[in-house]
């Protein structure tokens, strides 16, 4: 091959790289990719659901998984327990249909909850747990 064919040869695939590029900018995203989200910050306290259910000893449960395996929560930083009280993207299985949530990752969440809405004074009273626990009965 003389270097006069080799140079139209990149030439010519130059101009295709080129449309390629240019069609690719055109659209927002794949025709099947979803489009990417935006990287968010920590979540912001008012974003934090109430707990389903008020857990009594919510700083001592600890964190099952990655990082802080086996840390009670108690010990962690503020934005920690927020990211773990946030809800997390269903995991799918083959059929498309998520599966339940396992019991360790709903007492983590609503431990977390807990502990960020008592922080917060935003626990109901009703659901508040027991600071004491006293037998003696109340005289009114």
């Amino acid at each position: 091959m003389n270097l006069e064919l080799i140079y139209a040869e990149i030439v010519r695939g130059n101009a295709e790289l080129v449309r390629i590029r240019e069609a690719l900018e055109a659209r927002p995203f794949a025709s099947g990719a979803p489009a990417a989200k935006p990287a968010s910050s920590f979540p912001k306290s008012d974003e934090v659901p109430m707990p389903t259910e008020v857990i009594a000893d919510a700083g001592n449960v600890q964190v099952h998984f990655g990082k802080n395996k086996g840390v009670a929560l108690s010990s962690l930083g503020e934005r920690s327990v927020a990211w773990y009280a946030q809800e997390p993207e269903p995991r799918l299985g083959n059929n498309g249909k998520p599966f339940p949530p396992r019991p360790e990752d709903v007492l983590l969440r609503n431990a977390a909850r807990t502990i960020i809405h008592q922080k917060r004074g935003t626990l109901p009273s009703a659901a508040a747990p027991a600071a004491s626990t006293d037998d003696e009965p109340i005289s009114f």
